[in-house]
């Protein structure tokens, strides 16, 4: 059994047309982030604290996380419409991924201002079984109202995640370098991560 992370990328113009749709990657992307939320929220026995684990946030603080609250205030991906804080991700930065990267190198903005985009809501696919696999499609699509093109060259998935200690914070969880992708003035980025598990 294998667990793999696949994006793909598809641009739509402003009458809803397919411009372009790349092939499924394979993302190499997981960071240390992803393993230490699994860690903390699975490392205790039912109804128990478990263990604490220090996480690295987005603005390199040693967050320490443990089990004592609702499961609705841990490793929430689906942030909402205009919502940049979280979720996937995109961005300008091109150097190479590595295990300890903790954040985007340069996110883009969420706006409609000069190298910005519209952060739109997310979508999924429930988990289910295509054929040898078991696949999770989550999706997040982006408007570009700036006025100009704008290159994408990053992409990544980051959670936001309560400290029982009070506070909340964001953790990146994956980041791809992916072939620039020109989104033009009025174009739509749909940006699509499949979570998969092979037999």
């Amino acid at each position: 059994m294998k667990l793999g992370l696949y994006n793909r990328i598809v641009i739509h113009d402003k009458n809803g047309k397919l411009v372009k749709r790349t092939h499924w990657k394979i993302s190499k992307s997981f960071v240390l982030q992803f393993l230490q939320h699994i860690d903390f929220m699975s490392a205790h026995s039912y109804g128990n604290q478990g263990y604490s684990v220090p996480i690295k946030d987005v603005n390199a603080a040693s967050i320490t996380l443990w089990i004592n609250q609702g499961a609705i205030l841990y490793f929430a991906v689906f942030a909402g419409d205009n919502d940049s804080g979280y979720g996937i991700l995109v961005g300008t930065g091109t150097t190479a991924v590595t295990n300890i990267d903790y954040k985007m190198e340069t996110k883009i903005a969420h706006g409609v201002g000069a190298g910005q985009l519209d952060y739109g809501a997310h979508s999924r696919t429930a988990a289910q079984v295509v054929g040898a696999n078991v696949d999770l499609i989550i999706s997040r699509t982006f408007y570009n109202g700036s006025g100009n093109s704008i290159t994408v060259n990053e992409i990544g998935i980051q959670c936001q995640t309560v400290s029982p200690a009070g506070g909340t914070y964001s953790f990146l969880l994956a980041r791809d370098i992916i072939t620039p992708v020109a989104v033009a003035n009025a174009q739509t980025l749909t940006v699509q991560y499949t979570f998969r598990t092979t037999a």
